[in-house]
């Protein structure tokens, strides 16, 4: 009979650990942190960058990139010179460039995986990289309005595009390795217009095809499972093979904010004004339809997002939810915070201007928003 019962304990125990397992890694990571110290400093400015990359905190500023635990333990130190570092992540990899400068590292698995560093006769005018290690380099060089150069796992280069006719302003390697998307800004009678440019990696001269994507200013773009293009006015969303398959209209809203990190999921924080300080939080699927959307309050000044969680920063809070945003935890914003990342655990980096804090999402206020609305009516 004690068998059994241990066998049932233990059971359950699994059963609880597997449904509830982000909630459960958040409640191991507070009884292990929450007897340290509850800061770290940190010495970004104001221009530097922050992303959560599984357990770990990114930090990019222009002298130097490092990955460090929740308490501020240093897993990688990299010294460099960018004069204007951007970074793109995908799964357990991201890239840090140097916009217009030469620099570039590929970071992975808590290493520093690969280091490029172009002639002074070229520059770098944007990087990304796919959640296998794919990495798409589009660089200005002598002779041509744009090159695109395509590395794989183990960085070497498999295929270059030198284009003379079009400019280019992104580039991605699609999730299945086997082609790439470039976004080529133009205009077509007299308005401007985005071409999305598929190429395969064995078409190599032409691409495969062709796509225009209209007035839309593409502002970001993963692949992670799909390719996610982030736009000013839509949300595209496309497969491997030059198709886009769904997307997600903002229907005359401003686009206040967004993010792709989340895993099979885009965050949108939309608003009928382009200053005004209510909005809708929205996340969208592969599909194109809405996991779940929620009426927030307050100029907002971060969104950061990984796993299926998703933490907003405004001037007078802390919001954290899941995709699904049925409901979310809140905490005043009282100690200046100015942004965050999120973990892979679902809890919370707070960056202020000099120290980076651990937030769990339990320790906020729970909010239902449809028990709120019934309670009004």
């Amino acid at each position: 009979v004690l068998l059994l019962v241990i066998a049932v304990v233990v059971v359950l125990g699994l059963l609880t650990a597997t449904v509830f397992r982000s909630n459960a890694a958040s409640f191991l990571r507070w009884i292990v942190y929450s007897q340290r110290e509850e800061d770290f400093a940190h010495n970004a400015q104001s221009n530097s960058l922050f992303l959560g990359m599984g357990d770990d905190l990114l930090i990019c500023t222009q002298t130097q990139i490092q990955l460090v635990s929740p308490t501020g333990t240093a897993q990688l130190k990299e010294t460099v010179a960018m004069s204007s570092p951007a970074l793109n992540a995908s799964g357990d990899y991201a890239v840090v460039y140097d916009i217009g400068g030469q620099e570039l590292r590929l970071i992975g698995n808590g290493a520093l995986l690969q280091t490029l560093t172009l002639s002074e006769e070229e520059s770098i005018l944007c990087a990304t990289v796919n959640e296998k290690g794919w990495v798409a380099v589009t660089s200005k060089s002598s002779g041509y309005k744009a090159v695109v150069t395509v590395y794989n796992k183990d960085f070497e280069s498999v295929l270059t595009i030198r284009l003379s006719s079009r400019y280019i302003s992104d580039a991605v390697v699609t999730p299945d390795c086997r082609g790439v998307y470039l976004i080529s800004p133009g205009q077509a009678e007299g308005a401007f217009e985005n071409t999305l440019l598929y190429y395969t990696i064995s078409s190599r001269e032409e691409p495969t095809r062709t796509i225009s994507l209209g007035s839309n200013v593409v502002l970001s773009i993963r692949s992670a499972g799909r390719c996610w293009i982030l736009g000013d006015r839509s949300l595209l969303i496309l497969d491997s093979s030059g198709v886009i398959t769904a997307s997600y209209d903002y229907q005359d809203q401003y686009l206040k904010m967004g993010t792709l990190q989340g895993d099979g999921f885009a965050t949108l924080l939309l608003s009928p004004s382009s200053s005004g300080s209510t909005g809708t939080l929205v996340t969208v699927g592969t599909d194109g339809k809405p996991y779940g959307q929620l009426e927030l309050e307050g100029q907002a000044m971060a969104l950061a997002a990984q796993g299926h969680d998703i933490a907003l920063l405004t001037t007078g809070d802390i919001i954290t939810a899941d995709r699904k945003l049925n409901n979310y935890t809140t905490s005043p914003n009282q100690r200046g915070i100015r942004n965050l990342a999120v973990y892979e655990d679902g809890s919370v980096a707070l960056i202020n201007s000099a120290a980076v804090s651990l937030y769990f999402p339990s320790s906020g206020t729970k909010v239902d928003p449809n028990a709120e609305e019934e309670a009004a009516s």
